[in-house]
């Protein structure tokens, strides 16, 4: 995809480039609801943006957060605004959080082995140094990247679209009539995924079966305010399945970053800190299969309240 043309060479205060959210009530209209979405989500990208860099800081994880919410949002709702803006801003939504991947991962990977110094003293003393340094040299590829043309430019985009949004007849409905249909999709194809899942099988299955969820929540999210309480609720029973599923795609993540570090000619192992990489590579595919078994069971104990929330939410 090639970068969308033009842009300004500013960091932008949402506070003051974009107007307020209009409140979403069970009879605000479906643009309503979606505009309040774009904005909320906008905001928050603006915000996480003009903090990247800044030590200390939580932007990396927001920025990709509140990119990835408004993709969601844009595969969800987008069919109700016009002229193809959610299929030029999914792609570009999908780029933006890519660039924060690396560094983010790295972040986390990082934290947790930091927070669990005592438990993993030698592993961390073989990999910490070289995690802080991967994680440095991230950290700067994407926020010089980020600082490009082609971020700025989906900075305008994304404003000029929640300042104005342009929508379909569809929108003028109430947000309850169309919001609801575009919840339960989602939801039905997170569920879906899960149903077919067992602790153990492909990681690449339970990362899909993940995506799926978080869209589902996102999905549910934005469509809360105008559907209820049995919408939050269904929102927060994905939140709760998010959490171990994303556990064991740290797992597979953190196996990855250990094994290039023991393939990194530039900081040689000695033959002890090799073993306890090798110790922890190992570790990690039980991790793997205890988020999952987790996750699963979480499912198991949640399908009856699940469906009692897709019937209230379909009305």
């Amino acid at each position: 995809m090639n970068p969308l043309p033009g842009g300004a060479d500013d960091r932008l205060d949402p506070e003051t480039a974009l107007p307020p959210a209009v409140p979403v009530s069970r009879d605000s209209t479906a643009g309503v609801a979606v505009m309040a979405h774009l904005r909320r989500q906008t905001g928050a990208l603006l915000e996480a943006y003009a903090a990247l860099g800044v030590e200390g800081s939580d932007a990396i994880h927001a920025s990709r957060v509140a990119a990835r919410r408004l993709r969601s949002g844009l595969r969800v709702y987008g069919d109700l605004l016009r002229d193809g803006v959610a299929e030029r801003l999914r792609p570009e939504l999908a780029w933006y959080a890519g660039v924060l991947s690396p560094a983010r991962d790295l972040e986390v990977f990082a934290q947790a082995l930091e927070r669990n110094a005592e438990d993993v003293h030698g592993f961390g003393d073989a990999l910490l140094p070289w995690l802080r340094r991967r994680q440095a040299l991230a950290e700067a590829s994407t926020t010089e990247e980020l600082g490009g043309p082609r971020a700025r430019t989906l900075h305008h985009l994304l404003l000029d679209v929640a300042r104005s949004p342009r929508f379909t007849d569809e929108a003028s409905r109430k947000a309850h009539k169309v919001l609801a249909p575009r919840v339960l999709r989602a939801d039905q194809r997170a569920a879906g995924m899960l149903e077919k899942l067992d602790p153990g099988d492909p990681a690449v299955e339970w990362h899909a079966a993940r995506i799926a969820a978080k869209r589902a929540r996102y999905a549910a999210e934005v469509g809360a305010p105008a559907l209820g309480r049995s919408c939050e609720d269904l929102a927060r029973l994905w939140s709760g399945l998010t959490e171990p599923l994303g556990e064991s795609q740290d797992a597979v993540i953190q196996r990855a970053l250990v094994l290039d570090r023991v393939d990194d000619p530039s900081m040689p192992l000695s033959a002890g800190e090799a073993f306890v990489c090798g110790v922890y590579v190992a570790s990690t595919h039980d991790r793997e299969v205890d988020a999952q078994t987790r996750a699963h069971v979480i499912w198991v104990d949640t399908r009856t309240q699940h469906k009692a929330l897709r019937r209230a939410v379909k009305g």
